[in-house]
């Protein structure tokens, strides 16, 4: 696009000029162009059985037989079925106080398919350079997932509803690019069946009728959820791995007996404990103090340019590598609410998220560029002023460590809605009685969130096309939204 500026002159004889007009040359860096078509041939036979006996006993049964293009050449076809069965006992045994008591059980399986490319040969072009960039794996088949899961479900006392769920899912032939060494041809990776992952997840609600009378109710309830994950196998070396775009920078760590989710880098000392673990013979730990940051500096450097946190060392006095930080929240627990009042009716939902780190490379980039807020010592006493270089020890060259890995805890007003339907009598002359309803509603989401987390939104998810990391790099936050409807019945 040219920018060009227009001059006339007008009848009274002043210039006028269209330069300030918006142009697309405002936009800096490459213009790209790229198409792509996927053919995806994929056939299913399954068979369903479903069997009620005196609605007390109840069984369900599926067996699939999955054929896909996605799936390599030699593995085309995988099976995979469930079984489930549920007793209500209270349909055979009256207890006291309970209007519902039913225990369920269920083993099923199931799979993820490969990506379309995952099972080629994939080849790069930059500027006209050829390179091998995937290597083929014509034995590459979709996961397997075996799951089994316990639980039941009791109404009592007319106004009280609880579920309870346990279940374990192991997943075999995890679909890995995994990193090849040199003497397979110049090939980077390969995408392989190569890990099994261990989940243990429980599972509850509970929904409680509060309050109900003629022109008012509350209901109220809770979800909890609490999941952990295991890399219980890896045939393969342990490998890092991140979102997509830092892939020369990735901080969570692939290895067999590992948490999946966990987060490696180096650390740096909060305590003179820790100092007095690594120190030579020739060093005295009197000449190490704790600076007002809480971390271990040189005794007399705090305030100047030369205070400098200290790294961990191992126990061959290298820089140690090893975990600091793990993305698994402890639980998350969500509470609904629903009020009534005459034609009102008021929702909201709470949401808390209970532990959890975040890896801030957002914040470690601002404090590469002399950017981020924490640099800024206006204000500041000056017994706690720091220098740009100490800053810069933290930012380490871009490496990952453990000061830009923060607790995600929230707690969130998710939702809320207002409404308000006009009585049917109001509208038995309305319309000449067309319309038979009207509900005016009011909706906003993501209104409000307390937490300690010190970028835009703690609740992150960067993901790298197949999961999902706490990982905040440049991302937009989740936006405020309001919303108005109108319900007409006819």
């Amino acid at each position: 696009f040219e920018k060009t500026t227009y001059n006339s002159n007008s009848a009274n004889g002043n210039d006028f000029s269209l330069g300030g007009v918006p142009s697309f040359d405002a936009i800096a860096g490459n213009t790209s162009i790229s198409s792509y078509m996927d053919e995806i041939i994929a056939k299913n036979y399954f068979a369903i059985l479903y069997l009620d006996y005196r609605d007390k006993y109840i069984f369900d049964g599926m067996f699939r037989y999955d054929g896909s293009s996605l799936f390599g050449s030699e593995a085309r076809w995988n099976p995979y079925y469930r079984v489930s069965a549920a007793y209500r006992i209270s349909e055979d045994i009256t207890i006291p106080g309970i209007q519902e008591f039913k225990v369920r059980g269920a083993f099923g399986t199931a799979g993820q398919r490969p990506g379309f490319a995952d099972q080629y040969e994939v080849m790069s072009i930059s500027t006209g350079n050829v390179s091998k960039s995937q290597l083929g794996n014509k034995m590459l088949k979709p996961s397997l997932s075996k799951e089994w899961e316990v639980g039941m479900n009791i109404d009592f006392l007319s106004r009280f509803s609880l579920e309870a769920v346990y279940s374990n899912n192991t997943t075999t032939d995890q679909i890995l690019s995994i990193p090849l060494a040199v003497q397979y041809g110049g090939w980077p990776s390969q995408v392989q069946n190569a890990g099994t992952l261990n989940s243990e997840v429980w599972e509850a609600s509970l929904n409680v009728q509060a309050v109900k009378s003629k022109d008012f109710s509350y209901n109220f309830g809770f979800i909890f959820d609490r999941v952990r994950t295991k890399i219980t196998e890896l045939n393969a070396p342990p490998y890092q791995t991140g979102p997509q775009g830092q892939e020369a920078n990735k901080c969570f760590y692939i290895r067999e007996g590992e948490v999946f989710g966990a987060m490696y880098g180096y650390k740096f000392l909060t305590s003179l404990d820790e100092l007095a673990q690594q120190l030579g013979e020739t060093d005295d730990i009197s000449n190490y103090v704790i600076n007002s940051d809480g971390y271990v500096i040189a005794k007399g450097t705090e305030g100047t340019t030369s205070e400098k946190p200290i790294k961990k060392l191992n126990e061959t006095g290298a820089v140690w590598y090893g975990k600091t930080g793990d993305s698994n929240p402890k639980f998350k627990l969500a509470m609904t609410n629903n009020f009534s009042w005459k034609g009102f009716g008021l929702y909201a939902l709470l949401e808390w998220k209970n532990g959890g780190d975040i890896y801030n490379k957002s914040a470690q980039w601002l404090t590469r560029d002399d950017r981020h807020g924490m640099m800024d010592q206006f204000g500041k006493p000056d017994y706690l002023k720091k220098t740009l270089t100490y800053y810069k020890t933290f930012y380490d060259v871009n490496d990952f460590n453990d000061f830009w890995v923060e607790d995600g805890t929230y707690l969130k007003l998710r939702e809320v809605s207002l409404s308000y339907t006009i009585p049917t009598s109001a509208l038995s002359n309305f319309a000449n009685g067309y319309i038979k309803g009207i509900k005016l509603s009011i909706l906003g989401k993501n209104l409000y969130t307390i937490t300690n987390y010190s970028g835009y939104d703690p609740e992150v998810a960067t993901t790298d096309g197949t999961q999902y990391f706490s990982y905040d790099f440049m991302g937009y936050p989740n936006y405020r939204s309001f919303a108005a409807s109108l319900e007409l019945k006819f």
